[in-house]
């Protein structure tokens, strides 16, 4: 015995193009990325319309899925976070094929934002169903995949901040170049009386073997953040630092170093604390 099913062509327009609009709304707040309402209206009725139209036209239902994942839905995304593209003139300029690579590289992160939320959508519609299909339901659903995407994007967030607090250094004496991993703390704000400048702190045993094979001077600094009331910390001035950070190296000339104890670096995340006003570079 053959099933037969009724399919109401307007209820699932409604209810697809409610799931598409959402999913970019939510992939645009993950992202943090501003986008226009008529920009998410605009992709959900192209990717609704699109899969409708191709599941009235096509009966291969894996061609259909194939189209739909690797043609319609990119088409979606696209049209929604879509900008203005590079002009004649300055396709030809050197940085062009970076940009360009960037633009694809942001288009992909915008992609799989679109693809997480629909995931997430679709995970709590699918655990709502069961329960009823009353308005209720509905909205426990909604909510639920609210707070989800809520979650997810304070999650991308915090991740973004800790990779914009992490960058590599180069650090620069006068017989040689040390390497090191360092972190921006905003609560650094140790000046040397001195000379006037901010004081990096770094690890010991990452410029011990350089200051005793160069005898590189040191003197006291006095402080009052690392955890004690006041004391004093050894310090010395190299003759560079580079700041990679975002693919733009910074050179700091002369800057100041505490050398600091272990304990004070918990792990291998970071070899040097970089002041807080190195945020002002």
């Amino acid at each position: 015995m053959q099933a037969e099913y009724e399919l109401y062509v307007d209820v699932w327009f409604l209810t697809n193009f409610s799931m598409d609009a959402i999913a970019l709304w939510s992939a645009a707040r993950l992202l943090r990325q501003p986008v226009p309402l008529r920009r998410i209206l605009l992709g959900s009725l192209v990717g609704t319309g699109g899969s409708m139209l191709l599941f009235f036209q096509m009966h291969d239902y894996l061609r259909y899925q194939l189209t739909v994942h690797l043609f319609l839905n990119p088409c979606m995304v696209w049209l929604c976070f879509h900008k203005p593209g590079i002009s004649p003139s300055a396709a030809k300029s050197p940085d062009a094929s970076k940009k360009v690579k960037m633009r694809a590289k942001t288009f992909l992160c915008q992609l799989a934002a679109a693809y997480l939320a629909m995931f997430l959508l679709g995970g709590f519609l699918g655990w709502a169903a069961p329960k009823g299909a009353g308005g209720l339901s509905g909205l426990l659903c909604l909510a639920g995949a609210a707070a989800a995407v809520e979650a997810a994007e304070k999650l991308f967030l915090h991740i973004r901040r800790q990779r914009g607090t992490l960058c590599g250094l180069l650090l620069v004496t006068r017989e040689g170049k040390v390497p090191a991993k360092g972190f921006y703390d905003t609560g650094n704000l140790l000046v040397d009386p001195l000379l006037n400048r901010p004081v990096h702190i770094a690890r010991k045993s990452l410029l011990w073997g350089q200051i005793q094979k160069e005898g590189l001077p040191l003197r006291l600094i006095p402080f009052h953040s690392l955890g004690e009331e006041s004391g004093m910390i050894e310090a010395v001035t190299l003759e560079g630092m580079y700041i990679l950070r975002d693919g733009h190296p910074v050179y700091l000339d002369k800057p100041v170093f505490g050398i600091a104890d272990e304990k004070l670096f918990q792990d291998d995340r970071c070899d040097v604390i970089l002041n807080g006003k190195s945020m002002e570079i």
